[in-house]
């Protein structure tokens, strides 16, 4: 790889480690603001260890729907709102740069629902910047708009109430110190993290298909197997994929393989052949080697327990002597992050 791109590689790097959620606004009839889908991203936060519970006042239900009003202060903008959704804690947290210290020490939350467990403000420094953290009693997606009003309204629903098809993505990581490092000094955490960033940008883009994915986490901390498995169930998926890279002493093996969950038949689309399309898919995507499809072990707990399709794709090998220039660049990762959703696509046509 040329000093140039390695460079280009480094910085982009560097601005995935550091980056917290951006919202992704659009102005709509209404005149609100619409917040997209922002969950699951890294927000930076450091907790001065001053909290207490939120004023909550109860609201009127609105056509069945399950909303929250959070006031905001007039000096607050869109860019001053960072929203993280933790489902697999049932937790929505919303970060606010107030600018105006107790300002929700005298302002109330309206709610309209009993989903809310707790609704603590944890204050974040002393210039007002705070995080609402709002614990719910199950699992629940959302959509979130700013108003004119100076108001944030998020509604809560099931997913099934909204979203015909449902994915489930489980960016692999490394939890060892340092982990396997590729040649241009990318660890998988970082090319997974990536991939799963470029396949929720292509289906936020594509209004025709219409697939929510939810992600099992987006950032280097994992969560567990067990929990990962009950997001299957709640959020009613009906796919998972696992996004991960090979390594290997050998720097020639090279090439994309795929693992299925050898236990369970699926009469409308089977494990095997859901590998197979999710193999198939990357590899043609990408210019890469088709490796094969090969049957889970037990490390792989995701796979191996999940009773929908699920697949797990080694997108290359960071030990590669041809994988490791590959994976270093976002074209490759573009590519490969669009073979995984063509793949979801196509498994979708064989379930109908």
């Amino acid at each position: 790889m040329k000093k140039e791109e390695m460079r280009k590689v480094a910085v982009l790097t560097a601005v995935f480690g550091v980056v917290s959620i951006t919202l992704m606004l659009h102005r709509s009839a209404t005149k609100h603001i619409l917040i997209t889908d922002a969950a699951e991203m890294p927000v930076s936060s450091v907790n001065s260890g001053k909290s207490f519970d939120l004023l909550i006042q109860k609201g009127e239900p609105e056509d069945g729907k399950m909303k929250l009003i959070i006031p905001l202060a007039k000096s607050v903008s869109s860019e001053d709102i960072k929203l993280e959704d933790r489902y697999s804690d049932h937790e929505l947290l919303i970060y606010v740069d107030c600018r105006e210290e107790g300002f929700y020490g005298d302002n109330a939350i309206v709610s309209d629902n009993d989903i809310l467990e707790s609704a603590v403000c944890h204050t974040e420094n002393d210039a007002g910047r705070v995080c609402l953290d709002f614990k719910l009693d199950g699992f629940y997606a959302n959509e979130s708009a700013l108003t004119d009003h100076s108001t944030i309204e998020v509604e809560f629903f099931k997913p099934k109430e909204r979203y015909d098809k449902v994915v489930l993505i489980d960016p692999e990581i490394n939890t060892t110190f340092g982990g396997i490092l590729s040649a241009a000094g990318l660890s998988e955490n970082e090319i997974t993290l990536d991939v799963a960033q470029r396949l929720r940008s292509i289906a936020e883009k594509d209004v025709e298909n219409k697939v929510k994915f939810f992600f099992t986490h987006m950032t280097d901390t994992d969560i567990s197997d067990e929990s990962k498995e009950l997001l299957i169930k709640e959020s009613c998926a009906d796919m998972a994929v696992k996004i991960a890279t090979s390594d290997s002493k050998d720097k020639d093996n090279n090439g994309i393989e795929t693992y299925y969950n050898g236990t369970y038949f699926i009469r409308d689309l089977s494990n095997v052949r859901f590998a197979d399309i999710v193999e198939r898919s990357c590899a043609d995507n990408t210019g890469n080697t088709a490796l094969g499809i090969y049957e889970c072990d037990e490390s792989d707990a995701l796979i191996k327990n999940s009773g929908v399709p699920s697949a797990k794709i080694s997108l290359g090998y960071l030990t590669g002597n041809k994988d490791a220039e590959k994976l270093a660049t976002g074209s490759y990762r573009q590519k490969a992050a669009e073979g995984i959703y063509q793949a979801i696509l196509d498994g979708y046509k064989e379930m109908e």
